[in-house]
């Protein structure tokens, strides 16, 4: 199938700049990792290319992304992800430019849209419960400061990769097509695997500890949620809330 044919690709560029790079070219794995070249190469081949340009292409058609009032504004944010290594809120721009292309070209098809905003508010405040269960787990959480919150939410929803064009190809485009064939019980499992093996292919998140069986649950959840309301929106606003909320408390992650 095409959307597992072009996460097969993703994961062998992922597996190739992540360690088969810095193996033939004799570099420290730890200092490549962290280095200001991989970030640019991320971000330009992977979050720009792969995740955003190629979704694109696949569900408007070229004609369509040829024209001059959707290619400028797309390279535009390519250039933006791309930048964002030398400065961060550049990342901003990819943000607008999706919104305008949605206003201009419809991008529905990629889970651009609402399904009732009754259902939507529900599903975002259940992102929020969702990121604040292991607070209420701790003995004694206590609150942060709001204004730190606030910004650390405000990071996630337009600076960091992760909540668009990542969101936008895991969600928008593979659980929408996978969802046709595996079905809505099995696709939140096979994204969540996709994923985890993603964030495992990374050193940089062996270095940090991450806990892997942790994304899977967290993935699978938020599949579970994006089948039932189709909306990227949703997921990328239920996740500004959730770090937001994490952020309130000072023990939460």
């Amino acid at each position: 199938m095409q959307a597992l044919s072009l996460w097969g690709v993703f994961i062998a560029l992922a597996v190739i700049m992540n360690g088969t790079i810095p193996f033939i070219l004799g570099f420290d794995l730890h200092k490549w990792t962290y280095s200001p070249l991989k970030d640019v190469a991320f971000n330009l081949i992977l979050y720009g290319g792969l995740f955003l340009v190629v979704p694109l292409v696949l569900t408007k058609g070229w004609a369509t992304v040829r024209r001059p009032a959707f290619f400028l504004p797309l390279i535009i944010a390519v250039l933006a992800m791309t930048l964002r290594t030398f400065f961060r809120p550049t990342a901003a721009l990819a943000v607008i430019i999706l919104i305008y292309l949605h206003w201009r070209f419809d991008l529905s098809k990629l889970g651009i849209q609402s399904r009732g905003w009754k259902g939507d508010i529900i599903a975002i405040l259940l992102f929020g419960l969702i990121y604040l269960a292991p607070s209420l787990l701790q003995s004694n959480p206590m609150l942060s400061a709001p204004g730190n919150a606030f910004l650390a939410s405000l990071d996630r929803l337009f600076l960091n990769p992760a909540s668009t064009t990542e969101y936008l190809f895991y969600f928008g485009f593979l659980a929408e097509r996978l969802s046709h064939q595996t079905g809505k019980w099995m696709t939140p499992l096979i994204i969540a695997a996709m994923y985890t093996t993603h964030e495992m292919s990374n050193p940089e998140y062996w270095y940090e500890g991450s806990k892997f069986l942790l994304i899977f649950i967290g993935v699978a959840l938020t599949t579970s949620i994006f089948l039932w309301r189709r909306s990227i929106v949703v997921i990328w606003l239920g996740d500004g809330l959730g770090r937001f909320v994490s952020r309130l408390f000072t023990g939460a992650v």
